[in-house]
């Protein structure tokens, strides 16, 4: 006699979407990037939300004056001493290469923008991120090209520039 199997259910380990929020890691607080490091800084922080659930998302680092200016100090110290001496052609590998990891990271992105803001995955994966990439794609093309532009045989790099969430800047 031959046994029959009770009827199995069958179970499916499925990956994650593509899109899914499982592909992204957010860390519970973040500080501010200046000099090449993380720091603290020395403003309050604040919590960013999910639009869509409310979640409480991350604690996020506010600069206050005094990050702001150290962040502009270190930002003008790595515009004398190496991006600024830099030709157009090394300045374009860099800005080459920020596009192309925008691409490669092109679904996390889209991911994080799409919670952080609550707008559909669609817009943020078929608009948002390319465009990002392709400014900084249109922005290398141009960073040996600077002297055909008008700008005399040996353009310059102008230096700092930053803003502050509230509209005001500093250089």
């Amino acid at each position: 006699m031959v046994k029959v199997p009770e009827k199995a259910t069958p179970f499916f380990e499925y990956a994650p979407a593509p899109e899914s929020r499982s592909i992204v890691d957010i860390k519970a607080s973040y500080g501010l990037f200046i000099d090449g490091e993380f720091v603290d800084g020395h403003g309050k922080s604040f919590k960013t939300i999910s639009p869509s659930t409310e979640e409480v998302l991350a604690e996020v680092a506010e600069a206050d004056e005094s990050d702001v200016d150290l962040a502009v100090r270190a930002a003008r110290r790595a515009h004398s001493r190496v991006w600024g001496r830099m030709p157009g052609s090394e300045r374009a590998k860099y800005l080459y290469r920020i596009a192309r990891i925008i691409r490669e990271r092109g679904r996390e992105l889209a991911v994080l923008e799409s919670i952080d803001n609550g707008k559909p995955i669609k817009e943020s994966r078929d608009v948002d991120i390319p465009v990002v990439a392709a400014h900084f794609f249109y922005y290398a093309g141009w960073a040996d090209k600077l002297s055909y532009a008008g700008l005399g045989p040996d353009p310059k790099s102008l230096g700092v520039a930053g803003q502050s969430s509230r509209g005001t800047s500093r250089c």
